[in-house]
């Protein structure tokens, strides 16, 4: 098993997966390190974490756009940036 860290995402899914291409890594067999920050930017945050689901060994550390993100959907509340 290798592990692999990646982080700011931030919706890019086609970033993404390239990501996982040139890498060669095994949504399977290798771990993935998430050093936050899924969410926010690009359109396709959706697909990015659908992506990392199918992952077996995958660790989420939360960012603060995930975090905004987060009470966003479960309040309503938005940062004030």
């Amino acid at each position: 098993m290798k592990t692999f860290v990646i982080g700011d995402i931030h919706g890019a899914f086609k970033a993404l997966l390239q990501c996982f291409e040139r890498s060669s890594f095994n949504r399977r067999s290798d771990r993935l390190i998430v050093i936050g920050d899924v969410c926010d930017g690009y359109f396709e945050v959706n697909q990015c974490i659908d992506e990392l689901l199918k992952i077996k060994h995958c660790d989420l550390i939360i960012g603060n756009h995930d975090m905004w993100a987060l009470d966003w959907a479960e309040r309503g509340e938005k940062p004030e940036i």
